[in-house]
């Protein structure tokens, strides 16, 4: 086989230099088809379950919705591990599968399983995008005039923005984050519906019964059809408050009497600041899975331009943050390493060859075995990355071609006029390449089937370590196997071509005899001590081996990614407005930094309930400028920097990580750190004093650093205990004033507006003034069956206020309380086996 090969080679050598050129164009073509991440991606194949169950408690999100979900969930086919978060207003359920099951399968068996099961009224679970950890590619900001509403930019973004980018290809989704979201309010006053003798249900089932567009067929007027219209929708905020709720001797009481009618903001969950500016809006782009994230970029780089162009005057899209410069880098990294190296090989080879045609032959395998791996990933499906790229070893890619260039030069210098009678002919140097290439070819292709299959292992690895190690392998396997290829192929026909028959002679170098001299002698003398020798060589093995825990060991790879992210948990009962003001401290701090070159912070969560985050919770973006520009020396001298000046805050818990760094680590334990530490069990309070004692532990190891338990209580709670039998006294449902409560404080969306392509809801709560004090809420009138008047919350209720629990995180079957740290000067594996 080889023989045909290397015969067909140098009989066919103008078809090997067409499909060289081939190779080199389909090569580029992959390349610029070919995903290249700065890291790669580790997550498991997973589907996320989003629940927003607006005011509900986290004890009671994880009652009546997350359990339900989990138990129905159970049944799934390669289900792993199942995860899930609790907090107010949300649950998120996280389902890993084995790795090789379909993304689109997954989520298929996930929305059957889901049509089953049984949650309340009104609680509709989603399910998150499909994308990853290292799926956050793109953030942009939405700049406006000064005087323009925060509300009416929100919703541009969330109308006009948006939608378009979402028809990107390779977009997942667009999440808006900040910004006050705008609603047609209606806020009551209990005092007037006292007055009235009006309850909040009633209220609530005027507003939805009271706006709609209905059809009423077809009527026919003659030859023609006319489609008949009920028109009925809110038109105005006068519509809304026109609105008859109850009539008392033939007075209708409407809307407008017994609140405000206006247009407002809803509840924010979340607020984005930027540099000096406190309040912003932000547009978080996540792409799918798998998709090529330079051209997801590109694609979304001309569609903001498109955009810009439609918007009202003053208003546009800002760029901030996408992973263009961080893949830029790499790439330039790898480039410059391999233009480095292919510049150092070429110079050996010319040194050692002492042949400029000799080494560009030889040097020209570097390149085309790469395209030859490019190729062969992109029809397969590998992604590219630093680690996989930066593995490639240009000397074992090309010793088969030294190997066989060399021995053509020794063959041909050696040889002698009477043995070959037509010496130098073109017949003649054929013949001794054939012959030498074949001679050399089973050797060559031998060694480099050994080393792949030292890859072997590799391919075996699942789960992260596959991820990370398995396009390693393949790259450096396709590299190999092309090198092979090109070797048997190209290299013969090059040589034929371009060696000349000067470059036959064996050329004499007095440096080279004397190296091959001392390296002769070196060679006998080592044979008279052969055992020694032997001796010392197991003598340093064994020390190597022994000194190899002392090198230290890391789960995951670190990238410097340009940019700093800081998280930071408040205690718990910790209200967004609060939050606010810390975080404006904070960012004041980062922004003095001459290194830092933008600060964008984030308070709460976005809207979408993606992330599940509470109010108390503040997470900083701060881009860095070029390292030349720096006073500190390294990016740790300069987070420790940071760390001591925020720490002069009392009672701010910090963890320093990056972007990509941060989502990877929570991806993969559910936890923002490097090292997490989960406890498991029923009760919570046990939980916590579990995980205050681990706090405890790890704090006094050395290296440990940005050490904290999630904490899991010290949210306070207002309580409305309904009495049972004063509730029956009065004929009263719990359901009927569960309702009223919910409405009243939490607020419902009791109808739709329409405004053009847009749509809005018609919310109805208490007015703020009425809904912060608890003896305010004792005066919520509710409704008495029949129609019978209200009565006052207070009459069949307690009202206190208590500790509860912050957030409940669960996994497998159990309830669990995490503590998170980071290192500073300590590797992860010698922190882990002292710990």
């Amino acid at each position: 086989m080889l023989e045909k090969l290397i015969t067909f080679s140098l009989q066919q050598r103008t078809f090997v230099l067409i499909a060289t050129f081939i190779l080199i164009v389909a090569g580029v073509v992959s390349v610029q088809n070919l995903p290249i991440e700065a890291f790669p991606d580790v997550e498991d194949v997973h589907v996320g379950i989003v629940t927003q169950v607006p005011g509900l408690a986290p004890e009671e999100v994880e009652r009546v919705v997350t359990l339900p979900i989990e138990h129905g969930m159970s049944g799934v086919p390669h289900l792993t591990q199942m995860r899930s978060v609790s907090i107010t207003g949300l649950s998120v359920v996280t389902l890993t599968f084995s790795e090789k099951t379909d993304d689109y399968f997954a989520r298929q068996q996930v929305l059957e399983k889901l049509q089953a099961v049984n949650l309340p009224a009104g609680y509709q679970p989603t399910l998150a995008p499909l994308t990853t950890a290292v799926g956050e590619i793109f953030r942009f900001l939405v700049d406006a005039p000064k005087d323009m509403p925060q509300r009416e930019i929100r919703a541009i973004q969330d109308w006009q923005i948006i939608p378009v980018l979402r028809t990107v290809p390779g977009v997942a989704d667009v999440t808006s984050f900040g910004g006050a979201v705008k609603e047609y309010q209606v806020k009551l006053d209990p005092y007037l519906l006292k007055k009235y003798n009006v309850s909040i249900d009633q209220v609530n089932q005027a507003l939805t019964n009271n706006s709609g567009n209905v059809g009423g067929g077809l009527m026919h007027r003659g030859d023609e059809s006319l489609v008949v219209r009920s028109l009925g929708l809110y038109r105005s905020l006068d519509d809304i408050g026109q609105t008859v709720i109850i009539s008392h001797d033939g007075k209708p009481i409407l809307v407008k009497d017994v609140g405000q009618v206006l247009i407002g903001d809803r509840p924010r969950s979340g607020i984005v600041a930027f540099n000096d500016r406190d309040d912003v809006i932000e547009g978080i782009v996540l792409m799918n899975k798998g998709q090529n994230p330079a051209k997801v970029i590109e694609a979304l780089k001309t569609k903001v331009d498109e955009i810009n162009t439609k918007l009202p005057p003053g208003v546009k899209i800002t760029p901030f943050y996408d992973r263009t410069s961080l893949i830029h880098h790499t790439v330039h990294t790898v480039t410059e390493n391999m233009i480095v190296g292919a510049i150092l090989v070429v110079a050996i080879l010319i040194i050692f060859l002492r042949n400029w045609r000799a080494a560009l032959i030889v040097a020209a395998i570097i390149p085309l075995s790469l395209l030859f791996a490019f190729i062969v990933m992109d029809m397969r499906g590998v992604s590219a990355n630093l680690i996989s790229l930066g593995a490639v070893d240009f000397g074992i890619i090309i010793d088969s071609a030294v190997v066989l260039v060399e021995a053509l030069m020794v063959k041909l210098a050696l040889a002698k006029i009477d043995e070959f009678p037509h010496h130098g002919t073109y017949s003649w140097r054929i013949t001794t390449l054939k012959n030498t290439a074949i001679e050399m070819g089973r050797p060559i292709l031998f060694s480099k089937v050994i080393i792949i299959l030292a890859f072997l292992p590799i391919f075996t690895f699942q789960r992260v370590e596959g991820k990370i190690f398995s396009p390693m392998a393949f790259t450096l396997s396709f590299a190999l196997l092309g090198s092979i290829l090109l070797t048997l192929t190209l290299v013969p026909a090059l040589t034929s071509y371009l060696m000349r028959r000067t470059d036959m002679a064996e050329k004499h170098s007095q440096w080279m005899h004397n190296i091959q001299d001392w390296y002769r002698n070196l060679l006998l003398k080592v044979a008279k001590i052969r055992l020694p020798v032997i001796a010392a060589s197991l003598s340093l093995l064994a020390i190597s081996i022994a000194l190899s825990p002392l090198l230290g060991s890391e789960f995951l790879p670190k990238l410097d990614e340009g940019n700093i992210w800081l998280t930071i948990s408040m205690p718990p009962s910790t209200g967004l407005e609060k939050t606010k003001e810390i975080e404006r401290n904070i960012r004041n701090i980062l922004t003095s930094y001459k290194e830092v070159n933008l600060v964008v912070s984030h308070v709460g969560r976005p809207d979408d309930g993606t992330d599940p985050k509470g109010p108390n919770n503040i997470e900083i973006l701060a881009d860095l400028k070029p390292k030349d520009t720096w006073k500190f020396s390294d990016k740790e001298a300069l987070i420790t920097d940071m760390s001591a000046k925020i720490h002069q805050i009392p009672g701010i818990p910090t963890n320093f990580s990056q972007v990509i760094q941060d989502n990877v680590e929570e991806a993969l334990s559910g936890v923002k750190g490097e090292i997490a530490v989960k406890i498991f069990g029923p009760d919570l309070t046990v939980l916590e004093d579990k995980a205050d004692q681990v706090v405890s532990v790890l704090n006094s190891i050395q290296g440990a650093t940005d050490v904290a338990a999630v904490r899991i209580s010290g949210n306070s709670e207002l309580d409305i205990t309904l009495d049972r039998d004063k509730l029956a006294r009065y004929g009263m449902s719990i359901n009927d004033v569960n309702a009223s409560v919910q409405t009243a404080l939490a607020g419902t969306a009791a109808n739709t507006f329409y405004d053009g392509d847009r749509r809005f809801d018609v919310t109805l709560r208490l007015a703020r003034e009425f809904r912060d004090a608890s003896d305010d809420i004792s005066q919520l009138p509710v409704a008495l069956p029949n129609n019978a008047g209200t009565i006052p919350l207070g009459e069949i209720a307690d009202i206190t206020i208590k500790q509860g629990a912050s957030r409940v995180a669960r996994e497998g079957v159990s309830r669990i309380v995490a503590i998170k740290a980071n290192l500073i000067d300590r590797d992860q594996g010698s922190f882990v086996k002292e710990a």
